[in-house]
C-alpha cells in the first residue's frame, strides 16, 4: 500500500494507520493528521504564581490523532491503547447526542449521565477539549460528524504529561477538521483551551507551562517560560553533548494530590501576608514569591509568613483571597514560610540552569555542566524537605543516579512533575546513556513494571500543524497531502 509523504513528527503513525483505522476511515478520502508530544518538567513549581520561572523540554515520544469528516451526523472516536490502560475504548453517537439545537454543548450532567449509560465515562475528557475550545472562541458546532482515531506512544503509566500531550493533539484535530484558517491557529490559545477545558469539565489542573511546550515546544531546546498574564516564553538551545533524559520509574502516583496541592497553596498562602503588609505600606502588591530574589526574602521579608499555621485559622485572616481559600484544607497544617522560600529560590535554579547551560554551550567545560545539574539537585532536595514531595522508591534510584554522580557523566536528577508520576528528570553528558540505563536497570531488578528512559527531544504539535490529504489514493489519485504548520 503507497504511504503518503508525512512530516518526520508524524511518520510513526503512517504504517499503523491501516489495521487500526482501516474500518473507521475512508482511507481513499481526505482526512486529517496531528500529534503532540509529551514533555517533562526540570525546574519550577509545585504551582505557577506570577513571576515564577518554569523550566521545561518536549520529548521525542508523543499522542497521535486522525480525523476525518463523514457526510451524515455520527460521531465515531476510538482511543487505541495498551492492556494496562484498559485496553481500546469506542464510542459512538450523533451530534446531538452532545450537542443542543442551539448549538452549545449539553449541561455537564446530561453528558456524564449519557455517558455512564454508554459505558463510556472517558468520553468527558473529550468533550473537557470540545468545550475548551469553544469557550476560548476557536471551535463551534459540528456541521458533520467525523471519525477520530487516537494512538497515545507515551509510556502508560501517564508521565510525561500524557494528558497534556493528548488533549492538546485531539484539540489540533478538531481544530484542523473545521477548515479553519490557519492565521486564526494559534500555539498559545491551544494551550489556553487545554487549561480551561481540563479545570471546567474535569476539575483537574493542567499546568500551562506543559500545554504550552506540548504545542509550541522546539526540538533541541527546553523552554523557558515566566509566569504571569501573558506568560513570557523563550527557547533555550540544549548545548552539544549535553542529554536531559527522562526516566519513567513505573512507580504510580508516588506522591499524593493532596500533598502537591498543599505545596503550591502554602506558598500562596504566604504571599497573602505579604501583601498585607505591603498593602498597609501603600507598597505595590504582588503576584508570586517569584517577583522576589533570595536576597530579599532572607533579609527580611521571610519575617511576614509564618512558620506553620492551620488551614482554619488562616481562612478567618483571609476569607476574601477566594482562589487561595477554595485550595485550603482547614484542617491541614502548612508550612508556609517553608513553602514560600522554595518558590523564591526555585525561580532563581531555573534562571542558573539556563545560564549555565548557556556558558557550556560557548566554552564546552564541564564545570558550567556541574553547575546546571547541582540546581536540579538543589531542586529534588527542596522538594523532600520543603515541600514533602517524595516517595521512598523513586529516591531511591534517584539516590543512585546521584550517588554516580559526575564520574559516571551523570550531573543532577530531580523529580518530576511534583511527584505526580514517577518520572525523573536527569541531566547528564552524552556519553553517559550506558551508565544510567544500567543504573536503572539494576534498580528495577525485581520489581514490577518496565522503566521507560527518553533521551530526544519532539516538535511541538502547533509547530508541526497537520497533515491533510489521502492516506491511501485510488489509481490515478495522488495521495501526497500537505503539512500545514499554524502561524
Amino acid at each position: 500500500m503507497p504511504q503518503p509523504s508525512l512530516p518526520t513528527p508524524l511518520q510513526p503513525i503512517g504504517p499503523l494507520l491501516p489495521a487500526v483505522a482501516g474500518d473507521l476511515m475512508q482511507l481513499d478520502e481526505p482526512m486529517w493528521l496531528t500529534h503532540a508530544p509529551g514533555c517533562m518538567d526540570l525546574l519550577g513549581g509545585p504551582g505557577e504564581h506570577t513571576g515564577s520561572t518554569s523550566l521545561l523540554i518536549p520529548v521525542n515520544r508523543a499522542v497521535y490523532s486522525a480525523i476525518q469528516n463523514r457526510d451524515d451526523d455520527q460521531i465515531h472516536i476510538r482511543l487505541l491503547g495498551t492492556e494496562q490502560e484498559g485496553g481500546p475504548l469506542e464510542w459512538s453517537g450523533v451530534i446531538s447526542d452532545i450537542y443542543t439545537k442551539k448549538g452549545p454543548p449539553r449541561s455537564l450532567a446530561i453528558l456524564r449521565e449519557l455517558f455512564e449509560e454508554t459505558e463510556a465515562p472517558w468520553m468527558m475528557r473529550m468533550m473537557a477539549w470540545m468545550i475548551g475550545l469553544r469557550r476560548t472562541h476557536q471551535l463551534n458546532t459540528p456541521k458533520v460528524g467525523f471519525s477520530l482515531v487516537v494512538w497515545n506512544r507515551l509510556p502508560a503509566g501517564g508521565g510525561f504529561q500524557a494528558k497534556t500531550a493528548f488533549a492538546t493533539s485531539v484539540s489540533l484535530a478538531l481544530k484542523a477538521s473545521t477548515g479553519v484558517d490557519i492565521k486564526r491557529v494559534d500555539g498559545v490559545r491551544i494551550a489556553r483551551a487545554v487549561v480551561h477545558g481540563a479545570r471546567e469539565v474535569l476539575g483537574e489542573t493542567i499546568p500551562l507551562a506543559s500545554a504550552l511546550t506540548c504545542s509550541v515546544g522546539q526540538q533541541g531546546c527546553a523552554m523557558s517560560i515566566e509566569h504571569g498574564v501573558d506568560p513570557v516564553m523563550q527557547w533555550i538551545p540544549l548545548p552539544d553533548h549535553c542529554v536531559i533524559a527522562g526516566v519513567d520509574s513505573c512507580v504510580q502516583e508516588p506522591v499524593s494530590l493532596e500533598a502537591r496541592i498543599a505545596a503550591a497553596t502554602g506558598a500562596a498562602m504566604g504571599m497573602c501576608y505579604l501583601n498585607k503588609a505591603r498593602k498597609k505600606a501603600k507598597e505595590q502588591l504582588l503576584g508570586g514569591w517569584g517577583q522576589i530574589t533570595p536576597s530579599q526574602f532572607e533579609g527580611g521579608l521571610r519575617d511576614y509568613v509564618p512558620t506553620k499555621e492551620k488551614g482554619g485559622d488562616w481562612a478567618k485572616k483571609f476569607s476574601s483571597e477566594e482562589d487561595v481559600l477554595a485550595h485550603v484544607d482547614p484542617e491541614r497544617n502548612y508550612r508556609e514560610r517553608a513553602l514560600s522560600e522554595h518558590q523564591v529560590r526555585e525561580s532563581s535554579r531555573a534562571l542558573r540552569m539556563v545560564a549555565q547551560l548557556g556558558e557550556f554551550g560557548r566554552t564546552k567545560k564541564e564545570d558550567f555542566l556541574s553547575e546546571a545539574g547541582k540546581s536540579m539537585n538543589s531542586s529534588h532536595r527542596s522538594l523532600r524537605e520543603k515541600c514533602t514531595i517524595s516517595h521512598p522508591e523513586v529516591d531511591d534510584l534517584l539516590g543512585r543516579i546521584q550517588e554516580a554522580g559526575r564520574a559516571a557523566g551523570l550531573f543532577g536528577a530531580r523529580l518530576a512533575e511534583s511527584g505526580e508520576n514517577g518520572v525523573i528528570a536527569v541531566l547528564a553528558h552524552s556519553s553517559a546513556e550506558i551508565s544510567l540505563r544500567e543504573i536503572t536497570a539494576e534498580w528495577m531488578e525485581g520489581r514490577d513494571g518496565k522503566s521507560m528512559i527518553l533521551t530526544g527531544t519532539g516538535l511541538g504539535g502547533s509547530l508541526t500543524g497537520w497533515w491533510e490529504g489521502i492516506f491511501s489514493p485510488k489509481e490515478g489519485k495522488s495521495g501526497d497531502g500537505e503539512a500545514v504548520k499554524s502561524s
